[in-house]
């Protein structure tokens, strides 16, 4: 049995907490998720410090063994860059061995309090500080209030590859696309958008450049100071999002091979 004590208002801000322990909304197995850099030290530059990280990982299995045995789709549903269910031929961005494993191993040896969602979107909002919905897993793996109360006072970035039956979730994560016609379809149910796009394709009409890509002079800004990622709200005119593949499974992604039957 994992001992977690609570945080309490009296207490130091932790730099890290777990803020919600439950099933996965996906497949019903035992999930964990952490906030970390609540002190403003995230070490991620494209998100810039501002912005403190949700990590949404199985309670019982490590990151590398979940992907291993198929099991992170607990964590990431049928999205296409899990690759195989073998850890094999993976797009994912996320180098699963760094952070996340440390992440998860933190949490098995203890080391982190429990926080209310709602205490730390109050702590973030009094630090200037915003959250990133699923630093690694699909934000549509746990519960929609835990969101809703997690960015109920700061600002915040997120996206779901299960867009297509969550559209609850479109007034706060932004709908993860790989191909034109998903983008295309999801904009038309009433979503904002962030696309993966090789180089060679072009970006869509309503589309931009992520403003804190390579791609987008340089990396002009980060996903904090930017803040365009928190999804689509009411009578939103804001462009989508759109970004050239990158990280360590860029060369697993072929926009124009993914099966748009796959997407869930």
């Amino acid at each position: 049995m994992i001992k977690l004590s609570t945080w309490k208002r009296s207490d130091r801000i932790p730099s890290s907490a777990v803020v919600w322990r439950g099933r996965s909304l996906f497949d019903g197995s035992p999930l964990v998720a952490v906030v970390t850099g609540l002190r403003g030290d995230s070490a991620n530059a494209k998100t810039g410090a501002g912005l403190a990280q949700l990590w949404i990982l199985r309670e019982d299995l490590s990151p590398l063994s979940a992907i291993a045995t198929g099991a992170d789709e607990s964590i990431c549903g049928d999205c296409k860059h899990r690759g195989d269910g073998t850890g094999k031929s993976r797009s994912c961005y996320v180098a699963v061995k760094n952070a996340p494993r440390a992440v998860w191993e933190a949490y098995r040896c203890g080391r982190y309090q429990t926080m209310r969602p709602a205490d730390v979107a109050t702590h973030l909002a009094s630090m200037g500080m915003g959250i990133r919905i699923g630093a690694y897993g699909d934000g549509a793996a746990i519960p929609p209030n835990v969101i809703a109360e997690i960015t109920s006072a700061t600002r915040h970035t997120g996206y779901t590859h299960a867009w297509r039956n969550r559209a609850d979730l479109a007034p706060f994560l932004m709908a993860s696309c790989d191909t034109p016609a998903e983008q295309a379809q999801a904009s038309s149910e009433g979503w904002r958008t962030f696309r993966v796009r090789t180089s060679s394709q072009d970006l869509a009409p309503r589309e931009i450049s992520c403003p804190a890509s390579d791609e987008a002079l340089g990396k002009r800004t980060t996903c904090s100071a930017c803040g365009l990622c928190d999804g689509a709200k009411l009578s939103d005119a804001r462009k989508d999002i759109a970004i050239i593949v990158h990280g360590i499974g860029a060369k697993a992604f072929t926009s124009a091979t993914i099966p748009l039957t796959l997407v869930h």
